[in-house]
């Protein structure tokens, strides 16, 4: 029950990706919002620690690695693991597989696309930051046929702009912005989603 009133916003990084979406998670507004993130970046296993470190500094949004199953609530932003893939149970949970994920992305993003859209009943989101390669764009087809939306970072606003670049090529981006308006405009999403009850 929880997990329909919780959007699902899959981000997906690389080169660049971690001051990206530390930007877009720092210009999120100091309150509770009712959506769990879950973010790909490609980096090196060593690097995840620090990579949770500085994504957790805002107030109402743990930053987590996925290292065991976790449940899909409203204010968490789980890591995806760099060895194992993960995927997306029906009881609104992500498990951690024995599989790896495909060469040669790790984690690799189309598929985390792919797995997520096991979830049904939830609404979803896909942002492409900054990064190398075009990892993503290929399931690009894949979530739109599902309703979910893919948004993108801004060619000019990436360290590297390959990965939003390669998305955008796909024509089925319906959003583009730096991150903190990224940031803003999912806000406008999530009140028209979920409006708040107006007698409250």
């Amino acid at each position: 029950q929880a997990v329909m009133n919780t959007m699902l916003v899959l981000l997906a990084a690389s080169t660049g990706g971690p001051a990206a979406v530390k930007a877009f998670i720092d210009a999120l507004p100091d309150k509770p919002l009712p959506v769990c993130f879950v973010l790909a970046n490609h980096i090196n296993e060593g690097s995840l620690p620090n990579l949770q470190a500085m994504l957790n500094e805002h107030a109402f949004i743990d930053a987590e690695l996925i290292d065991q199953y976790k449940d899909i609530k409203p204010g968490k932003l789980y890591i995806a693991p760099i060895d194992r893939k993960v995927s997306f149970v029906v009881q609104g949970k992500i498990i951690i597989t024995d599989e790896e994920w495909s060469k040669p992305y790790t984690p690799n993003i189309n598929e985390l696309f792919a797995e997520s859209l096991e979830l049904r009943d939830v609404e979803k989101l896909a942002i492409v930051f900054s990064g190398m390669g075009d990892d993503g764009s290929a399931n690009a087809d894949l979530l739109t046929e599902s309703g979910v939306e893919i948004w993108c970072q801004t060619v000019e606003s990436c360290i590297q702009s390959s990965m939003p670049e390669s998305m955008i090529k796909t024509g089925k981006v319906t959003y583009k912005d730096d991150p903190a308006g990224l940031a803003e405009q999912l806000v406008i999403l999530l009140e028209a989603l979920f409006p708040v009850d107006q007698y409250a």
